[in-house]
């Protein structure tokens, strides 16, 4: 996925957990969203966010949000890293 693309599905499962009242992952994910900035350390941020989101286990989530979570933080990982 492009960037572009990577950041309205982020937004799209905020919404979607927002809608489903799904305050845990929320509440571990919405600071390090928030504090994106366009800089290395906003990137940085999301990506602790995500990872801590996803320490919730498997299954806490959908089949398809663990997969797009994953997916998120391989996307924040290539963009703080470099890889």
């Amino acid at each position: 996925m492009t960037h572009d693309e990577n950041l309205k599905a982020l937004r799209h499962l905020i919404e979607q957990w927002c809608d489903e009242r799904r305050l845990g992952a929320l509440s571990r994910l919405l600071p390090g969203y928030l504090s994106l900035n366009g800089l290395t350390d906003g990137w940085v941020n999301l990506y602790d966010a995500l990872k801590s989101t996803r320490a919730l286990g498997h299954e806490a989530f959908s089949a398809s949000d663990w997969d797009l979570l994953n997916g998120l933080i391989h996307w924040t990982e290539q963009i703080v890293y470099r890889k």
